[in-house]
């Protein structure tokens, strides 16, 4: 299938240990940081429950592998 949706090329700097912990969490998803991106946008778009949660999340920056860490215990 052929997706001729139009995109725009942007650039977004993120913590570069929150990088490798998403690579790594998303290994054998193989999510990309731009699937991510777009399906955050759409449900930031169409739900306003993700809305009010994404603006109650203040706290952004993470550093270490404690994310990696956390999921791997769930």
């Amino acid at each position: 299938m052929i997706d001729y949706t139009k995109r725009v090329l942007t650039s977004v700097k993120v913590v570069e240990n929150t990088y490798q912990d998403f690579k790594i969490v998303t290994e054998q998803s193989r999510l990309t940081l731009g699937d991510l991106v777009e399906r955050s946008m759409y449900l930031y778009l169409m739900d306003p429950d993700y809305r009010l949660k994404i603006h109650a999340t203040y706290n952004t920056y993470y550093t270490g592998s404690s994310i990696a860490d956390f999921l791997t215990k769930l």
